[in-house]
């Protein structure tokens, strides 16, 4: 039997110049590699949104987090070879940050881009771009 999982995940929304901040995860993740999203990573346990974002932020891209508003909650499910896996809530904020970009191993590749060019990008099965587009 297969014991299906809850994730909480904070999602940053981070803009310059009307461009959102999107990265391409590495070879050095399990799953979706060479897929985009957005900075993201799971709220740890009795932490706080606006921690979580802050950590992440720093984690995943060097820029620290100057503030956060939230724009919304949406919720999916994330599926490999049929099997559900995990239910997935992802709380996105947008992020005021600060600081010059500097990856870690997870991604390999960052972009400024416009909601058109997003729309574009091979992204997980989760991140539907009709779930998103409220919020760019």
């Amino acid at each position: 039997m297969i014991r299906l999982l809850q994730r909480l995940n904070v999602v940053a929304i981070v803009k310059n110049k009307g461009k959102f901040l999107m990265l391409r995860r590495s070879i050095f993740n399990k799953l979706y590699q060479f897929h985009w999203q957005f900075p993201e990573g799971g709220v740890k346990f009795g932490e706080s949104v606006e921690k979580a974002l802050a950590r992440e932020l720093k984690e995943e891209t060097g820029l620290k987090l100057k503030s956060a508003r939230l724009l919304g909650l949406k919720s999916s499910k994330e599926t490999h070879f049929g099997q559900d896996l995990w239910h997935l809530i992802r709380i996105y904020c947008a992020c005021k940050t600060e600081g010059k970009i500097k990856l870690s191993r997870a991604h390999d590749k960052y972009e400024w881009l416009s909601p058109k060019e997003i729309k574009k990008l091979k992204m997980p099965k989760s991140l539907n771009y009709n779930d998103f587009k409220a919020f760019l």
